[in-house]
């Protein structure tokens, strides 16, 4: 038996048990679940992609914009699509170092996106492949899926970030005699984030600094 607060699970199961493990029961039981919760999902598998994606990007290219990178265009017309403002860097740019690793975008998955032209754009299709997807399988009129995908920048920097420290002093221990006092310091943060990004990554960086 399943714990009660498996809700998500608990559903699904009892759906594949009433309308079978064929394609049409799977696909049933899929749209038995509130529309909601298959987003919930759906949107974590193609976050888990980009994630992937960025740390490849680094691990490949490190910080340096390099040709095939995409970016957002600055100069585009207010009523163009948004693939319409995506740039491709070119080799030309490249050597210019005419862009900035902030200004470098990655796409989530979706059957509307653009792939870089580069080695990280082969990984997204390897990486698509090993779970048996491909570009057209993002919208399934069948399954009720339309996902037209978007882009997320690779690096991005809070805003107005400050900052203090703060001496939290202990009880008084005696040592020999002598009185101690031990304090310990903790440190104060506010910033704020543009969307999609998260203040619990923005921490996590910032903890692996000696501070």
């Amino acid at each position: 038996m399943l714990p009660d607060f498996k809700v998500r699970e608990k559903m699904l199961l009892r759906a594949l048990n009433r309308y079978g493990i064929n394609q049409e029961g799977c696909c049933r039981a899929w749209l038995s679940l509130p529309h909601s919760m298959r987003i919930f999902y759906i949107h974590a598998y193609c976050s888990k992609i980009w994630n992937e994606a960025a740390s490849y990007r680094i691990k490949t290219y490190g910080t340096k914009v390099v040709n095939g990178d995409l970016i957002l265009a600055e100069e585009s017309a207010a009523n163009s699509s948004l693939n319409a403002k995506v740039h491709v860097v070119t080799s030309a740019e490249e050597m210019a170092d005419k862009y900035t690793i902030n200004q470098v975008i990655l796409p989530m998955v979706g059957h509307n996106i653009q792939y870089p032209a580069n080695k990280v754009g082969e990984w997204y299709h390897k990486r698509l492949a090993r779970d048996e997807l491909q570009a057209c399988k993002f919208r399934l009129p069948a399954l009720q899926l339309n996902v037209p995908g978007c882009y997320r920048h690779v690096l991005k920097y809070p805003h107005n970030l400050t900052y203090s420290f703060i001496e939290d002093k202990e009880n008084e221990k005696v040592t020999g005699g002598s009185l101690l006092e031990d304090s310990v310091s903790s440190l104060s943060m506010s910033f704020w984030l543009d969307p999609s990004c998260y203040a619990t990554v923005c921490l996590g960086e910032i903890m692996k600094c000696d501070i």
